[in-house]
Formats: structure tokens, sequence, C-alpha cells
């Protein structure tokens, strides 16, 4: 190959490799990451950590990234916004859900023995009884992109990092996982009673906080679940029928 040929076959090769990033970085239709729209919200993304109930990273989750649809991540820029003004602001910890991290927690408790923080996320459940307990379900919002898992924080405190140990996510607020210095009740993915919203059995000051979060994030659009105080659905979502399984990159 004479030199001419050489250099065609590089910029050809070097086109392609820019492509590939390209493409790599592109979303599908109608879906944003949520920091590039709304880089002060804070964002802890579990499941690409090794701190969730598994004990390990997530199929699916290639960087710690919120990807919402367009729609759900205006509604949540505008709850951010009104929280602003009673001195809160949003920590999310889960957005859009590839349905291949949907199967690998279904898969995770099957597999008995392996990794499992259950000490700390699902005290006093065994790992087999997750899905019959409904806490594990074989399909989930998240993976339509308009779901996300979302907790409160001081507005301007300081941020809190990923824990890497911590007590019962049930337990006394100084010992469970600390997310945030805001007390609701549980920490995030409590795989407990207590992480239902109307709780009798957390401080009043828990009841309150979650309730504000809710009501913030229903004044946007957004549906709870009773179960979980953190997970909100926006009820006019795009894709109210369509899982997705694109890799968080």
């Amino acid at each position: 190959m004479d030199g001419r040929h050489r250099i065609v076959v590089a910029l050809a090769s070097t086109g392609l490799l820019a492509w590939e990033a390209c493409a790599a970085d592109a979303l599908p239709a109608g879906f944003v990451r949520l920091r590039e729209l709304a880089p002060a919200i804070a964002q802890d993304m579990r499941y690409a950590t090794p701190f969730n109930f598994t004990g390990a990273a997530v199929p699916g989750y290639g960087r710690s990234e919120c990807v919402l649809t367009r729609a759900a991540a205006d509604a949540l820029i505008r709850a951010e916004k009104r929280l602003t003004g009673q001195g809160y602001g949003l920590k999310l910890f889960d957005c859009y859900r590839p349905a291949r991290a949907v199967a690998a927690f279904t898969d995770w408790v099957k597999q008995p023995g392996g990794q499992d923080l259950g000490r700390i996320f699902h005290p006093g459940i065994a790992r087999g009884d997750l899905v019959a307990k409904g806490y594990i379900v074989g399909n989930s919002s998240h993976s339509r992109g308009s779901t996300v898992d979302v907790g409160l924080v001081h507005a301007g405190g300081a941020a809190s990092p990923t824990p890497v140990d911590a007590g019962p996510c049930d337990g006394p607020f100084s010992t469970r996982p600390r997310e945030s210095s805001v007390d609701l009740g549980t920490s995030f993915d409590c795989f407990s009673e207590k992480s239902a919203l109307g709780h009798s059995g957390i401080t009043a000051e828990a009841r309150r906080n979650r309730a504000t979060l809710a009501a913030a994030m229903s004044a946007e659009g957004f549906r709870g679940y009773s179960k979980e105080w953190w997970h909100f659905t926006l009820a006019k979502e795009p894709f109210p029928k369509t899982p997705f399984d694109f890799v968080v990159d």
C-alpha cells in the first residue's frame, strides 16, 4: 500500500471512530441527560455503584447518569424550583432503568449465595422472598424513562457521597445509609414496611419531609407509589407502554 492509500485509510478510520463516538453518545429520540439541563440537581445513581441491594454495579448502567424523557426532566426541574423556595432540593437515586437491569434483579433473587447487601437493604427479609413480597418485580415503569427515585436535601448543603457501609436501612437515622441531612424515615431502596409513604412507625419530622417531597412532585405532574416514598412516575408519560433497553452511557 502506497503512502496516499495509507492516508485515505487512516482518514476513513478516523471518520468511522468519530461516527461511532457520536453514536455511542446519542440517546433515543425524546430522551435527555438531566445533568445537561439541570447540573445543580444532586445525583447518586445507585445502581451504577456497588452500594445497592445486590452488592454490585447493575448491568445496563455504564456510568452514573440520570437519563429521562424530556417531559419527565422538565417536570422534575420545575419540582426542584418549587422546593428551592422551601429550602430544599432534590437528590436522584435512579431514573431510566434499562430492561436488562430489571431482568438482572429477578435473576439475582433466584441465585443463592453471591453478593448481597441484605443486612442493609432488606433486613429481616430473605433474599428469596423479595419477589413474593412485591419488593422486586419482573417489569418496571423506570424502563419507560419517566419514573424517578428521588429524595430531599437541604438547599445549599454539602453533598453526601455514595455510602460504602451502614446499618439497616430502616434503623435510626444516625446509623442507616447517610444520603442526606434530611430524615425521610428510611434510606432509599429500603425493603421494609417503613418505606410506605404513610407508615406510622417513623418520626413526625420524617412524615413531614415525605409530605413535602410528595406535594412538590404531585404539583408538577408526578404520581407517587404508596409503598415507596421515593418512587414517582410522570402521569402523562410519553411512552406509557414502551420499555427501553439502551445502556446508560
